[in-house]
């Protein structure tokens, strides 16, 4: 048995790859239709399809108004939005503790601790002031 040729298989994936790209197109091509009709089915339009017309379509194109109706009055499919109602919230500011306005160099190593605890420096229990001035202004 002799095996199959190396253009023989080239040919194979070209067309096999080619398959796969067309289905993939042909997807994204129903994928667009399909949202772009509306994905939910209703009865309405099974029957008009169907060559059946409901009654209230019949009431509809009969009734005698000289403006356009509503959208959603037009279309079944289409789900209204809801209404919201815009919620303003007076928040009311407190101050809890002051800010440290000393500059870092003036404070002492037990103010600079707790700053070196807040950042998550490691270590920050052992290191001196030198090294914790280091670290808080880098």
């Amino acid at each position: 048995m002799k095996p199959p040729s190396i253009f023989k298989i080239a040919v194979e994936a070209l067309v096999t790859v080619s398959l796969i790209a067309l289905l993939g197109l042909l997807t994204a091509l129903i994928y667009a239709l399909l949202s772009f009709l509306g994905t939910e089915p209703t009865d309405q339009s099974l029957l008009t399809s169907q060559g059946q017309t409901p009654e209230a379509t019949v009431k509809h194109l009969t009734a005698t108004k000289p403006e356009l109706p509503d959208a959603m009055e037009a279309l079944p499919s289409a789900k209204a939005a809801p209404k919201l109602k815009a919620m303003v919230k007076e928040v009311k500011t407190e101050i809890i503790a002051e800010v440290a306005t000393k500059p870092l160099t003036k404070m002492t190593v037990q103010e600079l601790r707790p700053l070196a605890k807040e950042r998550r420096i490691p270590n920050w229990r052992k290191l001196k002031k030198k090294e914790l001035l280091f670290h808080l202004t880098a």
